[in-house]
């Protein structure tokens, strides 16, 4: 693990913030997680422009601070053992608040970057798929708007738990009208009718980089694709379900609350054609 904070590398074990910092005491801050292919990190520009976007929703000026940012993460992917994949992190926090107040900060924001080795998923969830738990989040704990990358998760937190409990990989968010949205770190793709369908950014999901990418393999492939609202009982009939994110790229679902999806193929033939296209685009930007 390497680390920066305020573009000063750290050593990881003494790697702190103050517990005046905002992010600790009230979650305002926002993040960003970025991988690597051949150690160049995939579509950088775009986390962070996603991450300036998440700073106006909130009334934090990222854009100042993007070009250290992006500075410190080429120092820290060069520094970081050869051979690896790498994860990185990104957080900015609005900075110190010593007087509790939940108005003001005093003082500059803080950021930090974190660079760690890309653990990678276990094989058996692209085997099999994703075993997932349908659960509505307004019966755990409320959410922040989920499409502001907030450091405000414990709906997230709570909802994986909850499925890991009960025997199932993750979760997956229904709203209040029925419809399926997002799991606590990805972006969920049905396969209905031979066409692909995504929930649209306008119910409230995140603007997934790796949801992005999809959407546009599938104009490329001559996939017939759409964003709409999912109900739960479109997903429960879809012939192929599958999530999307940064780290885990096109996954599969093998389950949905127990029974299987489609006819229980697993990838399905659609989810297995975007996962190989994804992989021709990581492919090409790790080669250059």
């Amino acid at each position: 693990m390497l680390v920066a904070i305020n573009g000063e590398r750290r050593d990881p074990e003494r790697a702190t913030v103050s517990v005046f910092d905002r992010g600790f005491l009230f979650g305002d801050a926002v993040y960003e997680v970025v991988r690597t292919h051949g150690r160049r990190p995939f579509h950088l520009e775009a986390h962070l422009e996603r991450l300036r976007r998440s700073g106006d929703a909130i009334g934090l000026d990222v854009a100042a601070l993007l070009e250290p940012v992006q500075r410190t993460v080429a120092e820290l992917v060069a520094a970081a053992p050869a051979g690896e994949d790498l994860m990185i992190r990104l957080m900015i926090t609005r900075g110190n608040s010593p007087r509790l107040d939940l108005l003001e900060a005093e003082g500059p924001p803080c950021w930090v970057v974190m660079v760690k080795e890309l653990e990678p998923f276990p094989e058996r969830y692209y085997r099999e798929g994703l075993r997932l738990l349908t659960v509505r989040p307004e019966e755990i704990v409320s959410r922040v708007a989920p499409w502001v990358k907030s450091n405000n998760r414990q709906a997230n937190v709570m909802a994986h738990r909850l499925a890991r409990e009960r025997g199932h990989d993750d979760a997956l968010f229904v709203d209040p009208d029925g419809h399926v949205s997002e799991g606590p770190t990805w972006n969920l793709f049905a396969v209905l009718d031979g066409g692909v369908v995504t929930p649209p950014l306008a119910g409230g999901v995140l603007p997934g980089v790796t949801r992005g990418l999809v959407l546009g393999l599938c104009a490329s492939l001559g996939l017939p694709h759409e964003e709409r609202p999912i109900s739960l009982e479109e997903a429960r009939r879809a012939d192929e379900l599958f999530v999307t994110s940064t780290t885990r790229g096109v996954m599969p679902v093998g389950r949905l609350d127990g029974e299987p999806v489609g006819d229980g193929t697993v990838p399905g033939p659609v989810t297995a054609r975007l996962a190989d296209g994804l992989r021709r685009l990581e492919a090409e930007s790790a080669a250059g």
